[in-house]
């Protein structure tokens, strides 16, 4: 294999194992801006609370809209938790690679934190919270502990890519 054919695979190989977590950073980011604000949610979470519950009192619909609100945080922060194990487990950083679980949840804390931290100067609309940093965290743990638990199964090794 010539010099050129290997760094071109190495490349393609490393886009593909990075991009879904770059990206997905993304998605964190717009999400932490106004966009992601709870009178921005509200315009789409509202009518379908409201459509499944049609009977259900105004107080209940901002109670289920803060559930959903907080549920989104464990998705988000449980998916970016995954991006960073795919990415970390086939790196060829050894010393990421031996410890891809602590580096992930080390990603997670400081992505939730730089969030947080961003919401709370933002104009207004949005405040930072340690307590969803903790949320955030919590969640991308749990999803490194299942798949730690999982991680000889072979449907989970090719979902990292692995296996």
């Amino acid at each position: 294999m010539s010099f050129s054919h290997k760094f071109s695979y190495r490349w393609r190989e490393r886009f593909f194992r990075y991009a879904p977590l770059f990206v997905w950073l993304g998605v964190i980011a717009w999400l932490s801006s106004d966009s992601g604000s709870m009178s921005e949610t509200s315009r789409f979470v509202r009518p379908v609370l409201r459509f499944l519950f049609p009977d259900a009192s105004e107080e209940t619909i901002l109670t289920l809209h803060g559930l959903v609100r907080k549920s989104a945080h464990v998705f988000v922060y449980s998916v970016l938790a995954f991006l960073a194990a795919r990415a970390f487990l086939k790196t060829s950083v050894a010393g990421i690679r031996s410890h891809w679980a602590a580096a992930a949840i080390g990603i997670v804390f400081l992505v939730a934190s730089l969030d947080e931290l961003n919401q709370s100067f933002s104009g207004g609309t949005r405040t930072g919270s340690i307590w969803d940093v903790a949320l955030d965290t919590v969640s991308g743990a749990a999803a490194i502990g299942a798949i730690y638990l999982l991680l000889n199964r072979p449907f989970v090794r090719k979902l990292l890519g692995t296996g």
